[in-house]
């Protein structure tokens, strides 16, 4: 990645954080009163990872910031600074709140601030880095997320960054890092040395199921080139739409009350006779026969919002399933109008 930030180079949200160390936990909860929310869980992520800041560190950021912030003192930052500075700005329970709410994203997670930017925005930025960095920062993303930037990516390393999040194990929190700061400082977005484990096969079958049917396809073949047996352990791992043949009766029936007739009825579109007869065998006879006359009265869709549909009710069956409320069985598994 072009420019990267030297060792001793910080960040401005890092220099914040540090200076704010400096400020106590007097004076620092008047200045986060004039943080935005957003603002806020930034910089308490940056807070709540800093440990001892050498005095030379701090002495310089201090020069830069205010002319009398004391010299070759040791601060210490970390949950606790965090958590008694937020309470002195918000109360306790709103500080509880907050750091709930934030403790399992934006505060613990990297590149959390790339939530807030467009797809399209990161592809470009990272569509000419090399396959490992991009798919160290793919696999920290939302599979929804991540996967509409697959999808924008060239595709000849489409396939290639997918294989590389699959095998990701841990990876060095400093080159995290270093990755994270050099990307936000290019996207300019506003604002110990443990390893972390990333990617693995769940990542990539969760990915996966959340890209178009072309560009899937797409990036399968080229994995079952490669390594078909790393292939047919995503497969496996997969849930797809045509999966509902697998989930017993009362796992359809949960399902169907959690989904609108909207969704179902374009999901059905394409659906298979075998799909169908599932969803229709678990309805009433009066439901399965109003579904069957709105389906053959429906005039042409756009396939792209067919598998939206049906992607809608897979997450839904996933869910379920998380709540240990359904079981099921899993399979391998653009502008088209299906007529």
């Amino acid at each position: 990645m072009a420019g990267k930030n030297k060792g001793n180079d910080l960040i401005g949200r890092r220099k914040a954080a540090i200076l704010l160390l400096g400020l106590g936990e007097e004076i620092a909860p008047k200045v986060l009163e004039t943080f935005t929310e957003f603002e806020l869980q930034q910089i308490s992520r940056e807070i709540s990872q800093l440990g001892n800041v050498p005095g030379e560190v701090t002495e310089k950021i201090a020069h830069e910031f205010v002319s009398a912030a004391g010299t070759k003192a040791m601060f210490y930052g970390g949950k606790d600074y965090l958590k008694n500075i937020l309470q002195k700005t918000m109360g306790e329970e709103k500080t509880k709140n907050f750091l709930d709410k934030v403790s399992d994203s934006l505060l613990q997670k990297p590149f959390g601030s790339l939530a807030h930017v467009d797809p399209r925005v990161i592809a470009s930025f990272i569509k000419a880095e090399h396959p490992q960095t991009v798919a160290l920062i793919l696999a920290h993303l939302e599979p929804e997320k991540a996967a509409q930037i697959i999808s924008l990516l060239p595709e000849g390393i489409q396939a290639d960054v997918v294989l590389r999040i699959a095998s990701l194990d841990r990876v060095p929190r400093e080159m995290i890092n270093e990755i994270e700061n050099v990307l936000e400082s290019e996207l300019k977005t506003t604002g110990g040395t443990e390893s972390q484990s990333l990617g693995g096969l769940e990542v990539v079958s969760e990915l996966i199921n959340n890209l178009d049917k072309n560009t899937e396809a797409s990036i399968m073949e080229v994995i079952e080139e490669n390594d078909p047996d790393l292939a047919d352990d995503i497969k496996k791992l997969m849930f797809t739409f045509d999966d509902l043949i697998h989930v017993d009766d009362r796992g359809i029936q949960s399902i169907l009350k959690a989904i609108n007739n909207e969704d179902l009825l374009l999901a059905l579109k394409t659906a298979t006779e075998e799909v169908k007869e599932k969803i229709f065998s678990n309805m009433s006879q009066r439901a399965a026969s109003m579904v069957k006359d709105d389906l053959e009265s429906l005039g042409p869709v756009r396939l792209t919002d067919v598998e939206k549909a049906q992607q809608v009710i897979v997450k839904v069956a996933r869910k379920l399933e998380e709540e240990g409320k359904i079981v099921i069985a899993t399979g391998g598994g653009g502008g088209d109008i299906v007529v």
